[in-house]
């Protein structure tokens, strides 16, 4: 019971997190490097993975890039 309420609220928190924080991030990041051309409104039809994930990928690029 009690490990089944932590994989919801889990689930639920990183659902939060990815869907609306990384993928304001990656909105705003990429809006600034297509000067507006991607990613489209939200109503329209792209892929909100690849947006919410773009942070991360700069993320760990930079890390790469600044440890190396």
């Amino acid at each position: 019971m009690l490990d089944t309420l932590f994989e919801v609220v889990a689930s639920v928190l990183v659902e939060f997190l990815f869907y609306t924080v990384l993928y304001g991030v990656g909105w705003v990041m990429l809006k600034a490097i297509t000067l507006g051309g991607y990613p489209p409104k939200r109503s329209q039809k792209h892929n909100q993975e690849l947006v919410a994930l773009f942070p991360v990928a700069t993320f760990f690029v930079g890390a790469a890039v600044l440890f190396s």
